[in-house]
């Protein structure tokens, strides 16, 4: 049996960034050692376990399911060590709970900020960091513990991560209020191609989603401008008859003031794609962060019936 005090030593923080980065060499300098210092460490901890932790692979450093299991359980003690230490430190009046968020880019826009400001004022002052990244970079945060909660889209199930809220987000073509397809109750994707198209990048979830479609279909779908910014999509979409794709949540002003058209799209009307709220499985939650999360749970609004314009 292995005894628990090896899981509690400094090992186990070297082996955790071999973890997140695939590389003893990497892992040494995120650490500020050697790489054989790193080594040892993992080659003793593989000792006092009895167990392959790595698979060693030409893609670098990949966790055995003993690596993976030691890992889920590091991650979990790390939050749980911090957290205990931010509620010692309350006790004494010399700290705010911090929640670390990571989510993609349209929420950091509007949704969030605004959750943010009005859970301070009606819940408790606590402070956040936010950090923005692609849907799956907001995943494998959440994922090796780098924040709190995520805030993202997914097509599925991932690994090591519990759901704490989901919501369908159904993809609209969004186009200005001038545009020739406004008045329309839908539009086919084949009638988009018509007009120049700005994409997001080839890393968010719409891009794949719509690469996916056309490879399928065997339709040529080029865009003439493409960002990982929704608010250069928006702006472009608004000086010419392009046409972009997004959820309602993040153009929802913008359709009420009657800028902005949201025209369903049946071919895309089937992609399982949802709005997730993100954490670590098996984590037990601070009450701050629980309270958070259903607070972000009831500010998300369900996709609206009709189109507005």
């Amino acid at each position: 049996m292995m005894s628990a005090r090896i899981l509690q030593e400094a090992a186990v923080r070297y082996f955790l960034e071999v973890v997140n980065t695939g590389s003893v060499a990497d892992a040494a300098t995120r650490l500020n050692v050697v790489p054989s210092a790193v080594s040892r460490q993992i080659s003793r901890l593989e000792d006092e376990l009895g167990t392959p932790l790595f698979v060693r692979q030409s893609r670098g450093m990949v966790p055995s399911k003993a690596g993976e299991m030691l890992a889920a359980y590091a991650r979990r003690s790390q939050l749980d060590a911090e957290q205990i230490s931010l509620e010692i430190d309350a006790l004494r009046g010399e700290t705010e709970r911090t929640i670390r968020i990571a989510c993609t880019e349209g929420f950091a826009a509007g949704f969030l900020p605004q959750t943010m400001a009005e859970f301070r004022r009606s819940v408790a002052p606590a402070c956040f960091e936010v950090v923005v990244d692609t849907a799956a970079g907001v995943t494998q945060r959440v994922r090796e513990a780098e924040v709190d909660v995520g805030l993202t889209f997914s097509f599925g199930p991932a690994k090591d991560i519990h759901v704490a809220f989901s919501m369908p987000s159904p993809v609209f073509a969004i186009v200005a209020a001038s545009h020739p397809l406004a008045p329309a109750s839908q539009v086919s994707f084949r009638e988009l191609l018509a007009y120049p198209l700005a994409l997001p990048g080839i890393h968010s979830t719409l891009h794949k989603l719509i690469d996916i479609y056309c490879s399928r279909e065997g339709v040529a779908c080029k865009s003439v401008l493409s960002s990982a910014t929704l608010e250069t999509l928006l702006g472009f979409t608004l000086a010419s008859d392009a046409v972009t794709f997004g959820g309602e949540l993040f153009v929802r002003a913008r359709l009420a003031a009657g800028e902005l058209v949201a025209l369903p799209v049946p071919e895309l009307a089937t992609s399982e794609r949802a709005i997730e709220i993100q954490t670590l499985v098996r984590r037990e939650l601070p009450p701050l962060l629980q309270s958070f999360i259903e607070r972000m749970s009831k500010a998300l609004p369900p996709p609206a019936c009709v189109v507005q314009k």
